[in-house]
């Protein structure tokens, strides 16, 4: 039996010219938000289409789980303090996904 998650799904529109950069600081940031007690998945991918654009995949074990996440120091130093300032703009969303009821 599953149970309830949160699902965030981000899409990441860098400053044209931005790409390589972002997935530099994009791969450190799913390698410590891996670790987290809460965090059962996070995951990003590159437009084939436009290397500026990403969406990312997230997942917590918790409804509280994305807030804890934007404390962290790693999100602080790198989401807030290198990536997000290199973006043209993002758009999050997150939803719960209900565990299994049988």
């Amino acid at each position: 039996m599953a149970n309830a998650y949160l699902q965030v799904i981000a899409h990441y529109f860098a400053k044209p010219g931005n790409g390589d950069t972002i997935v530099k600081h994009l791969t450190e940031l799913a390698a410590t938000t891996r670790t987290e007690p809460k965090n059962l998945s996070y995951d990003f991918f590159r437009s084939p289409h436009d290397p500026d654009h990403f969406v990312i995949l997230e997942q917590y074990s918790a409804a509280d789980g994305l807030a804890v996440h934007r404390e962290t120091e790693h999100f602080q130093r790198l989401g807030l303090g290198t990536i997000i300032p290199l973006l043209d703009r993002r758009e999050v969303t997150s939803h719960m996904v209900p565990g299994d009821t049988a």
